[in-house]
């Protein structure tokens, strides 16, 4: 699995987004300054003939595939050929895939940094303005990097069109034999709901702690207990520390709902399959994921499931959510036919584009305001609990990536070191920043 346990080939592009290894290889070419940041760029693409190649992970073939279809079709003149790499490896292969001299007209970018520090991209703010992309803060933050090379503001390099949102799937059928009758709306009714279903037997939380799952209920809590924005500018690296009494006290009551039982028995020998699987069966009452898994739930149960966002602290609170880009292209400053591609990345903003991602994947569309159809109750279910989520402030990244060694040298450890009480929340919050500031310092 990958950095943030997406079962997708967007898992992987999100790998090393807040890597910082300059990106070069065979076949790699070094780009000047300007030949990044064009101001010459043109959305009339005439009669001309344009064959374009798009790089992606294998996982998101079939939304891809179907975009380029829709594209097409609007564009007779333009063709593109997807170029796909395996997922467990599309993370790694990114930086050489970018920066070669044969690159890709489009690709997805899977080490932001160092795309730009080594001028491997090009930066659209001209066509941003030529085409009048809706980009905001809240939704481009992770795709900016400014003239120092810090990411988090500056120019955009690459342009999501849909975003992957954590939150919990909700057994409905177990929820109404317990006599549950809606989702939790704080964290208390979230536990209170957690006893009654262990009271009667049934496991209130699938999750799994082998490839990092408990990350996300636990930066929810976190996020409750600070803010969202405190913790965007720790995975940022802008301010703060991950060793402060926000993220013990969510390590603590992590901890404690183990203890208690409320989490399945051996969590950390549980990985993301097994946990997908056994609450597809039936088992949990909870079970904390992203909507990468929408579509593999919904065909498992049916009406008998609900999305929604890990609840505030109180009633009165909002939802802290986790959310990066599902999908998301750059254009390599190689690629032979920029305004071309360009005008794909425009397509994937459109009402039927951001439709044709709805029927293809799980993921949350760009737009709130779209008339989109669901292909789910499920599916449904999210549009209505994330209508304003990606204009709220109350999203982040995901902890995971705050650093390239983040998920496996920081996190995974450290969670099954906590679940099995070898160590203090305290030492849990000291462990982690360890590893942040061993990274960050390089």
């Amino acid at each position: 699995m990958n950095r943030i346990m997406r079962n997708s080939g967007a898992a992987l592009a999100a790998i090393f987004i807040a890597g910082s290894l300059t990106a070069c290889g065979p076949g790699s070419a070094s780009s000047s300054r300007s030949d990044t940041n064009p101001t010459d760029v043109s959305t009339d693409l005439g009669n001309k003939k344009y064959e374009l190649t798009l790089w992606d992970g294998a996982g998101l073939k079939a939304v891809d595939e179907a975009l380029i279809a829709g594209f097409e079709a609007k564009y007779p003149n333009i063709t593109i050929k997807g170029q796909y790499d395996p997922d467990n490896v599309s993370g790694q292969n990114g930086p050489r895939v970018i920066s070669a001299k044969d690159a890709p007209d489009i690709a997805r970018v899977t080490d932001m940094n160092s795309a730009v520090r080594g001028n491997h991209l090009v930066s659209l703010e001209a066509y941003v303005d030529a085409y009048g992309w809706d980009v905001p803060d809240s939704q481009t933050e992770l795709y900016r990097v400014d003239s120092n090379g810090k990411l988090g503001s500056g120019d955009l390099y690459a342009l999501p069109n849909s975003y992957s949102v954590t939150g919990i799937y909700f057994n409905t059928k177990l929820a109404e034999q317990l006599g549950i009758d809606a989702a939790p709306t704080s964290v208390e009714e979230f536990e209170a709901d957690m006893q009654t279903a262990k009271d009667a037997g049934i496991l209130p939380m699938m999750t799994y702690a082998k490839d990092g799952g408990t990350s996300f209920v636990f930066q929810a809590l976190m996020a409750n207990n600070s803010s969202a924005e405190d913790v965007q500018n720790w995975i940022l690296q802008k301010s703060g520390t991950f060793d402060n009494q926000a993220a013990q006290d969510a390590a603590s009551t992590l901890q404690d709902w183990n203890n208690k039982g409320y989490m399945p028995e051996g969590v950390n020998a549980v990985d993301a399959s097994t946990a997908l699987s056994r609450f597809c069966n039936g088992e949990g009452l909870f079970f904390p994921s992203g909507n990468w898994n929408l579509d593999t739930v919904a065909k498992a149960l049916g009406d008998d499931v609900q999305f929604f966002a890990f609840p505030g602290a109180t009633s009165e609170d909002e939802p802290n959510v986790a959310a990066n880009a599902g999908a998301f292209y750059g254009i390599p400053v190689n690629a032979k036919n920029r305004d071309a591609a360009a005008a794909f990345l425009d397509y994937t903003q459109s009402a039927e584009a951001q439709q044709i991602i709805v029927d293809n994947s799980g993921y949350l569309p760009k737009s709130s305001t779209l008339d989109l159809k669901a292909n789910s109750a499920l599916q449904q279910s999210m549009f209505d609990a994330y209508a304003d989520v990606l204009t709220s402030g109350h999203t982040s990244d995901f902890i995971n990536n705050a650093t390239a060694g983040m998920q496996s040298s920081g996190l995974i450890p450290n969670f099954q070191l906590l679940l099995d009480n070898s160590i203090t929340p305290q030492e849990f919050t000291k462990n982690v920043q360890a590893q942040y500031d061993k990274e960050a310092k390089r």
